[in-house]
């Protein structure tokens, strides 16, 4: 597995994203201003979008990348065994999908081993569990997919907001997941949804 497998992966997710997110115009922090502040240095940046009501702080180790809709913030972490893995905060408007469940069905809960997600054309959801680690935050799974001969094992995070439905989603290799997911519950310590 290597780094450009992982960006090409999470690229695609990302443009198949970009019909069904927020469709209303939103001011968010310039995400090329934290991406300068990166560059020269600095670290524990506080980012806030009060459009889709979160909050979170940005360690060294996350480095934020532009992302084809203002809807979705997020980027790469560290490199490990020649691998990066991603995490996504994806924010939704709660009017396109009515309920919470509604959201949740459509990002992992209705589906099982062998389908193939209705927000993808070419990955397959391989394994899903529910996970407790985030209850405070929202509901999570750990899901395993697959694109063609390419495995990711995935964390999953649904979130309401009092404007958004949030998918939080980290995206590793299947080596790198344990490390990556340790990542995961240090940013969550300092993510506040509101």
């Amino acid at each position: 597995m290597n780094i450009k497998s992982v960006v090409i992966f999470l690229f695609l997710s990302l443009v198949s994203f970009c019909g069904i997110s927020q469709t209303k115009p939103i001011v968010l922090t310039n995400v090329s201003q934290i991406i300068s502040k990166q560059s020269s240095g600095e670290y524990q940046i506080s980012y806030a979008d009060s459009a889709n009501g979160y909050s979170v702080i940005i360690p060294k180790w996350w480095d934020i990348k532009e992302t084809p809709s203002p809807n979705f913030f997020g980027g790469t972490f560290d490199e490990i065994d020649k691998s990066k893995s991603a995490l996504l905060v994806k924010a939704f408007e709660k009017e396109k999908f009515k309920t919470l469940q509604n959201f949740e069905n459509w990002v992992i809960s209705s589906y099982k081993s062998g389908d193939t997600p209705k927000w993808s054309t070419n990955q397959k959801v391989l394994f899903k569990k529910n996970l407790s680690e985030f209850n405070t935050i929202g509901k999570a799974f750990k899901v395993q997919l697959k694109t063609e001969d390419t495995f990711y094992n995935c964390c999953y995070i649904i979130v309401e907001t009092s404007k958004s439905y949030l998918w939080i989603d980290l995206t590793s290799t299947r080596e790198t997941y344990d490390a990556n997911f340790k990542k995961l519950e240090k940013i969550l310590l300092q993510f506040t949804a509101f």
